[in-house]
């Protein structure tokens, strides 16, 4: 493996080019442990397009379900004291947990931590309307009341659920005896020294704050500062983490050195052992192909990695620790639309000692950027030059779709149609014949005509 002097001077270089040459960024955060040490944290960009602060090792980002590990870690401490059977049922703890399907009877903590309780997800997290009392999270768990199972606990079969750890919060909660933001502070961020890191976005420090970003396009193409921050005590287990680069390199220390870091230990090796335990495919790639409890894990490069990431409103994270080397990445975008993996998987690799000469870019991206700037005949010739050398320069050009899933669709649902229309044309430019953008520009039309 290589030394550490070599990896920082070849990190530096290559996230300093990505977020200088990538338009539609606005700033990132990186924090590394190597040989079971912390080695690297670093911010790079602006923590808001609107002041142009710099983001640095300190800045504070919403990890969004990253949130879950810590989850994780809180049950299993409770295990370790006798206080939580993983194999009991969610109704020995929460006597009021009920759903109109008479199956949620079956559903053990084991079956939420692995999303395989058969609870469906949530699609309306109220950032825009959020509770910030201390009732919030009860009130949420007793509100799911008239939600069905999408199949029977026992059979084991995985579906992501945030629901699933709002509960387990609401367990966390009620066996401690204090609020889950609480219980989460004592036993975990301020074990591992995270003296900034918080549960409550109310209570951080708001200057250490990297602002959320969504996809704009007025004169140019890019991050936008968010009016939404994605907030709410009633999904604080799921996706409230607020942390830096700095600090989350402890917890992944942590996890790395048998469960210690610091003054105390937050886990016994053998909670490690158990949380890394797979239960189930997860029907997904690389080191998010199987479900342990809380984690994912799979291959990467040869070696075993665990992992989990995160995506909200104007935010997107990455947590990834590769036990045998003693290795841990996570990474933080203020910006919700960005490919993280790219970044994430060529940091990996740098700290393998592979050679990795640039960091692949959204192709369509830069389209877009060149067409807010240029306009479409530019745009066309730069997408037709950078697919036919995007080996050379770097650039992913499927990465991110044009069209109602992609770049199209986030502007127009960001309340920017026209940026929408003009990138559905552009689209169109390329591929006349695709039915799905004709269609979308209908739409799109009609949207315009009656605003």
């Amino acid at each position: 493996m290589p030394n550490i002097e070599q990896i920082t001077k070849r990190l530096d270089q290559l996230l300093n080019d990505y977020i200088a040459q990538d338009g539609a960024a606005a700033g990132m955060a990186v924090g590394i442990v190597y040989n079971r040490e912390p080695v690297y944290a670093k911010g790079f960009g602006v923590k808001s397009k609107e002041t142009g602060d710099p983001v640095d090792e300190s800045t504070l980002f919403h990890m969004a379900s990253i949130s879950k590990t810590y989850v994780a870690t809180a049950v299993m401490q409770l295990v370790e004291r006798g206080q939580i059977m993983l194999d009991e049922k969610v109704t020995a703890y929460l006597p009021y947990f009920r759903l109109e399907d008479t199956r949620y009877r079956d559903i053990t903590i084991r079956h939420l931590l692995t999303h395989t309780s058969g609870m469906p997800d949530e699609d309306d997290y109220e950032w825009d309307r959020p509770q910030l009392d201390a009732g919030a999270l009860e009130r949420y768990v007793r509100s799911v009341s008239n939600r069905e199972l999408l199949w029977e606990p026992v059979k084991g079969t995985y579906a992501y659920s945030n629901i699933a750890f709002e509960i387990l919060g609401d367990v966390i909660a009620k066996v401690s005896g204090v609020s889950f933001e609480q219980y989460m502070h004592e036993h975990i961020l301020d074990v591992l020294g995270m003296e900034t890191s918080t549960y409550t976005m109310p209570d951080a420090d708001q200057g250490l704050l990297a602002a959320p970003h969504i996809m704009g396009m007025g004169s140019s193409f890019g991050a936008k500062v968010s009016r939404i921050y994605p907030y709410n005590r009633a999904h604080g287990p799921s996706s409230t983490l607020l942390t830096s680069a700095a600090e989350s390199c402890s917890y992944a220390a942590a996890y790395l050195n048998g469960g210690k870091w610091g003054t105390a230990p937050v886990l016994q090796p053998s909670s490690i052992e158990e949380l890394w335990q797979s239960h189930a495919p997860a029907d997904d790639f690389g080191y998010y192909r199987n479900i342990g409890l809380g984690w994912f894990m799979g291959p990467y490069k040869g070696l075993e990695a665990k992992a989990h990431g995160g995506s909200d409103t104007g935010f997107r994270s990455n947590l990834v620790v590769l036990p045998e080397p003693g290795i841990a990445v996570t990474l933080m975008f203020n910006t919700d639309y960005l490919g993280l993996h790219q970044v994430n998987n060529a940091i990996l690799d740098v700290l393998l000692g592979e050679q990795v000469e640039v960091i692949p870019r959204s192709l369509t991206m830069h389209a877009a950027g060149i067409l807010a700037t240029e306009g479409i005949d530019s745009a066309l010739s730069v997408y037709k030059a950078g697919s036919e050398q995007r080996s050379k320069l770097g650039y992913v050009p499927y990465e991110f779709d044009f069209g109602f899933q992609g770049i199209a669709g986030r502007l127009l649902r960001g309340g920017e149609p026209d940026g929408a229309a003009a990138i559905v044309n552009l689209a169109l430019a390329m591929d006349p014949d695709d039915e799905e953008l004709r269609l979308m520009k209908d739409r799109l039309a009609d949207s315009i005509a009656r605003s």
